[in-house]
């Protein structure tokens, strides 16, 4: 083999030691590039010259060559941020994300909204997903959007009442009985009415416009383990007019208790029931289902009113109703359901972000910006949900770091520059043979 050949080999290891090198330095330059997958140049020996010798026929090699620059898709660490749109996939997969008619694939989970309410890229790509309507996630892969920034009222329908009602309340002398004050809407107040009562206790509820009203429940003892109850509303928030702060009733009924203080059954009766026809101003009519408790088997359940030896208080009111909400925050689970809270108190479900996994994610092209390409090499993406068929799960307001070890890169480099060093002695050493040949003739 000539000396010729060997200038050659050691060009072959210089390039091959710069590739490294090269590939070294970008991996550095996305230290802190989000979703950064780092490289590794995998290097082959080049096809060998065959010599004669003694014993035969043998090869010398002829140097190396770039075999593959390899893609290493390992986790990167994953940290909190304060976004609630950053997205971060602990285990397998890929961000769907969509320029034109061109899909994209990324582990960079940096999103936020266009002026349209779409879930982007910083380069303005889309998001894909199941998207949601009427809070409920559909199965076609769309671009995601947030097109829901309100929620509308919803009409109470339904009020639940939990408390104590004082067991050692003197049931005569029972003004509301008596007929001293009437809830008619024209002659008591609320306060008056409520102050005739031995109990009494509030809880807003919502109109079908949303509007929010409060209704009133007094509690009269009338015998014992019997109780009274009247539910009224404001005389004054009434379609057709009354006299505001003045006492209407709505709803009336009687609690039976045992001897243990325990429900045993109680009744409603509706005003409206009775031809008595009434509705907030602008609303829809509507009447409340009262729920005191009960069962097993005195039916209806829901709250519990007991009559027990202590001061009569309330321990939980809840309703079903709510007004207008407005859009106050996204989050995202880790199954990629996009969950949208709600002034009112409201969640909606607005979506689903998808993963893409690949049977060979080696072959993917990288085409910069953290995003690739599919590619004969990697298959068709196999997309699906989150945490399912080896896809990671989502975590939100989080972001995956770069997967590069500054310290192996160190290392790295280090090797990598040896090897220049020594392939540029071989051919110096190899250029200064030539000379002394030279020399000789």
């Amino acid at each position: 083999m000539s000396l010729l050949n060997n200038l050659n080999t050691a060009s072959s290891g210089l390039g091959v030691s710069s590739t490294s090198m090269s590939v070294i330095g970008d991996n550095i330059a996305n230290l802190n590039t989000v979703g950064f997958k780092g490289s590794r140049a995998n290097f082959g020996d080049l096809l060998p010259n065959d010599v004669g010798g003694l014993s035969g026929m043998s090869s010398i090699g002829t140097g190396a060559a770039t075999d593959t620059v390899a893609t290493l898709f390992g986790q990167g660490s994953i940290e909190g941020t304060n976004n609630s749109l950053d997205m971060a996939i602990n285990g397998g997969g890929f961000f769907m994300v969509r320029s034109g008619d061109e899909m994209m694939y990324t582990r960079a989970g940096q999103f936020g909204y266009d002026d349209n309410g779409y879930i982007v890229t910083a380069g303005g790509m889309r998001l894909q997903g199941y998207g949601a309507e009427g809070g409920v996630i559909g199965r076609q892969i769309t671009d995601l959007r947030v097109d829901t920034p309100t929620t509308p009222p919803n009409l109470t329908s339904m009020i639940s009442m939990s408390a104590n009602l004082d067991s050692s309340v003197d049931p005569t002398d029972t003004p509301i009985a008596d007929g001293t004050v009437v809830a008619d809407g024209a002659t008591s107040t609320i306060n008056a009415f409520a102050s005739a009562g031995d109990f009494s206790s509030s809880v807003t509820v919502y109109d079908s416009l949303g509007e929010a009203h409060e209704v009133t429940v007094v509690y009269e003892k009338t015998a014992d383990n019997t109780w009274s109850y009247y539910a009224v509303v404001d005389a004054g928030e009434l379609d057709g007019g009354g006299t505001e702060g003045n006492a209407f009733l709505i709803s009336s009924g009687e609690l039976s208790f045992d001897t243990d203080g325990q429900l045993t059954g109680f009744t409603q009766n509706n005003v409206r029931d009775t031809g008595t026809p009434w509705s907030f101003l602008g609303a829809e009519p509507g009447d409340y289902d009262l729920q005191f408790g009960v069962d097993v088997n005195g039916l209806p359940t829901e709250g519990g009113i007991t009559q027990n030896a202590g001061d009569s208080a309330v321990s939980a009111v809840s309703q079903d109703g709510y007004g207008l909400g407005y859009l106050s925050s996204v989050e995202i689970d880790q199954d990629g359901v996009l969950v949208g809270t709600y002034t009112n108190g409201e969640e909606l479900q607005l979506g689903q972000v998808l993963l893409a996994n690949f049977p060979g994610q080696g072959g993917l092209e990288r085409v910069g910006g953290s995003m690739y390409k599919a590619t004969i090499s990697s298959g068709e993406p196999a997309v699906g949900v989150a945490g399912t068929a080896g896809r990671g799960d989502l975590i939100g307001a989080a972001l995956e770091g770069s997967n590069v070890e500054l310290e192996d890169q160190f290392v790295n480099m280090i090797g990598a520059q040896r090897s220049y060093q020594a392939n540029s002695r071989v051919f110096s050493s190899t250029n200064d043979l030539l000379q002394e040949l030279v020399n000789l003739v």
